[in-house]
């Protein structure tokens, strides 16, 4: 099959339709949202073989290796990347719904209806647009509200599709989820695994260990995760001093904080704030 380009739009959001480059290493840290409307897609993950045929929706979670066995001829279909730090930084309030995340992560497949499929379509077609409206005073806000609305879309799709499938689960899922329920609570003031552990009677290591079975991360990866969705929440929507901010978090200092901030967005407090004002 002839390699096709992928367009980079905002840095974290790619579009293309060649499907086995979309699934290179190079992409590794993007979530791969792939929609097939003909044609026939193989994949192997986790040491298993999946078939996508015609009205599949395929994700897959960031840093999952996957294996691109075969690509039918005919085949017709659209990928969209979103990274893993653009979730984390622009859309704090849907944050990957953790139910979602754990089922995905060894159900890559979801089988849609045709009108879904259509809506999945216009949703990318509109991230395509709001990206080349360059000129637009509201660039940035119009692009990630683009961005909200397919993800919003993708998550209302899962929920009919697979609602009661992920409704169940072994031991791993049943206490990853109390935990993501803990840390909604609990993040602004506690973000030690040994403190969610405590509170889950378990031990820090078989915590960490039963997130990775469920998601692919461990337990401070999902503890830096919400907290970084809390904080950013503060920074762009409040006037709140830096020290203030810090105090609330209960960091031990201002340079704490500015530190946790630069370490998972690349950015100070400060630049953050002004980025996404």
């Amino acid at each position: 099959m002839e390699q096709q380009q992928i367009d980079i739009l905002d840095d974290d959001i790619l579009y293309t339709e060649d499907v086995v480059q979309a699934c290179s290493e190079r992409y590794k840290d993007y979530f791969l949202h792939i929609f097939v409307r003909r044609g026939s897609v193989s994949f192997r993950l986790n040491d298993q073989l999946y078939r996508a045929t015609a009205n599949y929706g395929i994700i897959l979670i960031e840093g999952k290796p996957i294996e691109v066995v075969h690509v039918a001829v005919n085949t017709k279909a659209f990928v969209l990347l979103i990274s893993s730090r653009y979730l984390m930084q622009h859309m704090p309030k849907i944050n990957y719904n953790i139910k979602g995340l754990t089922y995905y992560h060894n159900n890559p497949l979801m089988a849609m209806s045709r009108e879904e499929m259509a809506q999945c379509s216009r949703d990318v077609d509109d991230i395509i647009r709001r990206w080349h409206q360059h000129t637009h005073l509201y660039f940035t806000e119009t692009l990630m509200r683009a961005v909200d609305n397919f993800t919003y879309d993708l998550f209302d799709i899962y929920a009919r599709c697979n609602g009661e499938q992920t409704a169940k689960g072994g031991q791993e899922t049943i206490v990853t989820q109390q935990f993501i329920a803990l840390l909604e609570k609990n993040v602004q003031h506690q973000r030690r695994v040994d403190y969610y552990a405590e509170q889950l009677f378990v031990t820090p290591k078989y915590l960490s260990r039963v997130c990775q079975q469920a998601t692919g991360h461990n337990a401070s990866y999902w503890i830096n995760r919400f907290a970084l969705a809390r904080i950013s929440e503060v920074l762009t929507t409040t006037d709140q001093s830096l020290t203030d901010i810090s105090n609330t978090f209960e960091f031990p200092s201002l340079s704490h904080f500015t530190r946790f901030v630069k370490t998972h967005t690349s950015m100070t407090p400060t630049e953050f704030r002004y980025k996404r004002n």
